[in-house]
């Protein structure tokens, strides 16, 4: 089976790139591969949008991320994007640290044979 990290940058002005990437995560879950999931840069503001929206069309599956325990943040992006409240409220692990370090470590994980997805 394969191991694949998603990082997803796009935040909430791009709805579609970061539905498609949830469903790739998610089937490939489904399919037994390993799988996580990074949110990065603007993407670190969805939960906080997702929270107040849960009519969104990402709710449904973005829940389905968190309930599957697949979802991280990076703390640094989330502390610059004043997103740290709602990735803590979805409880959300955060990485890095805020102002200081970003996350998640991509050399480890390429080092621990994850292939790398961008979605923005």
């Amino acid at each position: 089976m394969g191991k694949y990290a998603f990082l997803i940058t796009g935040g909430p002005d791009r709805v579609g790139s970061v539905l498609n990437g949830i469903e790739y995560a998610l089937t490939l879950d489904n399919d037994g591969h390993e799988v996580r999931v990074y949110l990065d840069g603007a993407a670190t503001k969805w939960p906080g949008e997702l929270e107040r929206r849960v009519d969104h069309p990402l709710h449904d599956r973005f829940s389905e991320l968190l309930d599957r325990d697949l979802v991280a943040a990076c703390a640094f992006c989330a502390d610059a994007f004043d997103a740290i409240d709602g990735c803590r409220g979805a409880n959300i692990r955060l990485q890095g640290v805020p102002d200081e370090q970003h996350g998640p470590d991509v050399g480890r994980l390429v080092e621990e044979d994850f292939e790398l997805l961008t979605l923005s």
